[in-house]
């Protein structure tokens, strides 16, 4: 007995040295008052709406980017943490394990290499304003320590570089690829010289996407501009939406939104022009199949030699339990084609647009200062986006759509969609194709230009577009066409006028266009003859009743839930074929469903499809690849469907024939992003449901007669008597 005692004793003083060294070892925050002391060089002022919105007004463009730091801090400092966070590779310190695949990711990619290498080569002002976007973010940690990882603080300039260098590759579907790498159900299938790709022909393919549409005063029965900003996001996390004004009287003045840890506007408007952004996934990643020496696996085959791989060493800190941290290593090899993934299947190099890349804060910063066409496109020129359409218009009645990308120049004779191989260096490419190259549509005699995810060659309902047979297949353009797209061009296409009324009412379209894919096979599957075990059963009436469905998602409607939710495998097949088996089952699962939680097939449609924030729950109209888009399956164990994805912030930005412009906007919740007890929570949620706008402030007298709150960060904040009130 007393051994047993003498042991756990041991044990226990052995356990707790161990957490003691463990706790004695982590790093530690640093004094904060220098980074309080820094908040007194800038000059800013922060104005709260009564949305809670903030409106800020700087002396200088850097005293602003210093106020926007400070504001989405106090709205959403843990979601701007963890992504600083990941871009440095330090997730798992604070994550735990599943974590470590990101900061491998990072330091694969080789991203604080580009910054190193890129930073200091950017311009001065682009500097001055991540940096002091980063002293925003440290005036708000300094004041709140509790809520501050060591891995994170104190936050720079660089940390805000590397957030685009890394992220931005991950809109046009580069993590995806290489998670294919990884999947040995996928046929690796090696491209061969001579063999060419197919040529772009319209198809369906459904992606979570976006809508931009923009009128000519020409078509626009006022004889307004109008420009629809509306992009489809998670509406949490790190890519969603944070609304925001800036001005400074060096001439930013932008309204619009942002994503945690940027400092500018990434879509919407200054008083001269603006834009929306929307998804393009043209091929831009590049893998190479590598022959590995059988008696050196440190080098590879290529022009009839081997060759030496590059070496370097990552480093994941990963927390276990507690303060036990442990610190994981592993080689990345470099190939002359870029970084090597080692899986079950092989050895693979990757190269992809956007590797190396440190501008694009540069380029987005060019946007929101641009004050006509002519310096919009000037930036566009710069290139330094990997992707991303963007649809524009002025106060001049310019309008535009360019899909932009970095396209690599490859030579032509394959089909760089598949795998190639690793051996012949003439398939390396290393510079991209010159702006002038890349698809885009300006000025369209219809006055109409649009995007929703679909190819550049559709970007009007006229015969401006781009014509596909000018752009070689080696610049891997997408060939998908959304359902929404389709509905853009019958709707807007079918007036010779668009009132602002029909400009914004048509937004809110909640059909499948019966060309779609989705309508065309459900029509299909529909058209059979009703299984023989089905008849007199509840799966005869319902499939009945879903033979009846009009294919619109309005809340009301009694067929919608069904649809929905037999439509699933076709959404998810993303324009491939589905089987007549799988929709099947599909449908008698959603008859099941809807059985057991509502006693009834046919629920009205707002019963099942849920916008939740809070204790707020809201039924809302709207679906997949709906123009009122709304992703939020499959079914909880509630039996319903939760709003998760789709329409965020929505913006409508209109000059009339003078030049003068007004816009309205909309956020899926509110300002207040992670504090459930703020008034700004979830206080946009019921308007968004109702498919309403609210007008968008952009003076400072505005601001202040709508305020609740105007302080200076760093200093004693002033409540008004509108916010005392709350």
């Amino acid at each position: 007995m007393k051994k047993r005692y003498t042991t756990l004793l041991v044990l226990g003083l052995l356990v707790g040295g161990i957490f003691t060294i463990a706790y004695s070892t982590l790093p530690s925050l640093p004094d904060m008052t220098p980074f309080k002391e820094k908040a007194h060089a800038y000059n800013v002022d922060v104005i709260r709406d009564e949305w809670g919105i903030p409106h800020i007004f700087g002396k200088k463009d850097k005293d602003t980017a210093f106020g926007l730091g400070y504001a989405h801090a106090e709205d959403d400092f843990a979601t701007i943490q963890d992504v600083m966070l990941a871009t440095r590779g330090k997730l798992a310190a604070e994550k735990g394990p599943k974590a470590a695949k990101t900061d491998y990711l990072i330091q694969w990619m080789g991203i604080w290499e580009a910054v190193a290498q890129g930073y200091d080569t950017l311009p001065e002002h682009t500097k001055a304003i991540a940096e002091a976007y980063a002293d925003g973010l440290n005036l708000y940690a300094a004041e709140n320590p509790d809520k501050v990882s060591p891995y994170a603080f104190p936050f720079k300039g660089e940390d805000v570089v590397a957030g685009f260098t890394f992220k931005t590759p991950l809109f046009y579907g580069f993590d995806k690829e290489l998670g294919k790498l990884f999947d040995t159900s996928i046929p690796k299938e090696i491209a061969k010289e001579g063999e060419q790709p197919l040529v772009w022909q319209p198809s369906e393919h459904l992606p979570v996407g976006s809508q931009g549409i923009a009128v000519a005063p020409h078509r626009s029965e006022e004889g307004r501009t109008h420009l629809l900003i509306n992009s489809h996001q998670p509406l949490t996390g790190p890519v969603a939406w944070y609304e925001a004004s800036l001005h400074s009287e060096e001439g930013w003045n932008m309204a619009g939104a942002t994503f945690p840890g940027a400092p500018i506007i990434i879509h919407g408007h200054n008083e001269h022009l603006g834009w929306a952004n929307t998804v393009n996934k043209p091929d831009l990643t590049d893998i190479y199949v590598l022959k590995i020496n059988p008696e050196n696996d440190q080098q590879y085959w290529m022009d009839g030699a081997w060759h030496n791989f590059e070496m370097k060493e990552a480093s994941m800190t990963v927390k276990l339990f507690g303060p036990l941290r442990w610190t994981v290593k592993k080689d990345i090899l470099i190939a002359a084609h870029g970084p090597v993934m080692e899986t079950e299947e092989g050895y693979f190099a990757i190269n992809w647009a956007g590797r190396g890349e440190t501008r694009q804060l540069d380029f987005m910063y060019r946007l929101n200062k641009a004050s006509n066409f002519e310096e919009f496109e000037e930036a566009m020129r710069m290139q330094a986006m990997p992707s991303i359409n963007y649809v524009y218009a002025d106060k001049e009645g310019n309008i535009a759509h360019f899909y932009n990308a970095q396209f690599p120049h490859r030579i032509e004779g394959w089909d760089w969609k598949k795998y190639l191989p690793g051996d012949r260096s003439e398939l390396i490419w290393n510079t991209y194709r010159p702006y002038q190259d890349t698809p885009k549509t300006v000025n369209p005699t219809t006055g109409l230009v649009y995007n929703a995810n679909n190819p550049p060659f559709q970007a009007t309902d006229g015969n401006d577009d781009p014509k596909s047979q000018d752009f070689p297949p080696s610049m891997g353009i997408e060939s998908f066409v959304t359902n929404r797209a389709l509905q853009i061009e019958t709707l807007y296409g079918l007036e010779d006028k668009i009132s602002s009324k029909e400009f914004e009412q048509f937004k809110y379209d909640l059909s499948y266009h019966p060309a779609s894919t989705q309508a065309k096979r459900l029509r299909e599957w529909l058209s059979q003859p009703i299984p023989e075990v089905w008849k007199g059963t509840v799966y005869e009436k319902a499939f009945l009743h879903l033979q009846s469905w009009d294919l619109s998602t309005h809340l009301d409607n009694t067929a919608a839930a069904l649809g929905v939710l037999t439509l699933a495998p076709i959404q998810q097949a993303q324009g491939k074929k589905v089987s007549s088996e799988v929709i099947q089952e599909a449908f008698v699962q959603a008859v099941d469903q809807l059985e057991e939680h509502y006693n009834t097939y046919a629920p009205t449609y707002g019963q099942v499809n849920r916008h939740v924030r809070g204790e707020v729950s809201l039924p809302i109209s709207g679906g997949p690849d709906i123009l009122r888009a709304v992703y939020g399956g499959p079914l909880n164990e509630d039996g319903q469907l939760h709003n998760r994805a789709g329409d965020s912030y929505i913006m409508m930005v209109e000059w009339d024939s003078n030049g003068v412009i007004s816009s309205k906007a909309i956020h899926n919740y509110g300002t207040a992003t992670l504090d459930p007890t703020s008034p700004h929570y979830s206080d946009q949620a019921n308007l968004f449901v109702q498919e309403k706008l609210r007008p968008v402030y952009r003076s400072k007298e505005m601001s202040l007669s709508k305020g609740g709150r105007q302080y200076t960060p760093g200093k004693e904040s002033t409540i008004t008597e509108m916010e005392a009130g709350l």
